[in-house]
């Protein structure tokens, strides 16, 4: 596997998975796809009503959570994979990209990390129950 195909696999992996707070929003950790979801649905009804009041300025943060995260997301799957897995054997650095990646599912899927303002009523949702 290639560090570049690694990085993006890690990227994608991170993106969907791990918990981020939301600015503006005390209490809410989801993942950058999440944010970026919840963006294009609000995008769509500022393209339909017109984007006054708050809801121009909470597309704004939605998008700008998915810009800065994403970046920060990527820097860091960069990273692990210059200094981590390009060291290894191409082999091993496969299996571990594979091994972080059925690892960061199963914490998201049987885990319950996720604080959501925007979906659930109990106070920590699973993968599953947040993008349901």
């Amino acid at each position: 596997m290639s560090s570049r195909a690694a990085s993006w696999i890690l990227f994608a992996a991170l993106a969907l998975v791990w918990p981020l707070p939301m600015v503006g929003l005390e209490g809410s950790r989801v993942p950058v796809a999440r944010f970026a979801e919840l963006a294009a649905a609000l995008s769509v009804l500022v393209a339909l009503e017109g984007a006054g009041g708050m809801v121009g300025l909470m597309l704004l943060l939605l998008w700008g959570h998915v810009l800065v995260y994403g970046l920060a997301l990527y820097g860091v799957s960069r990273l692990v994979v210059r200094f981590g897995l390009s060291r290894l054997p191409a082999r091993v650095g496969a299996g571990a990209v594979a091994a972080v990646l059925v690892g960061l599912l199963a914490w998201g899927v049987f885990g319950r990390p996720y604080d959501s303002l925007f979906h659930h009523s109990e106070a920590h949702a699973s993968l599953l129950e947040l993008y349901r």
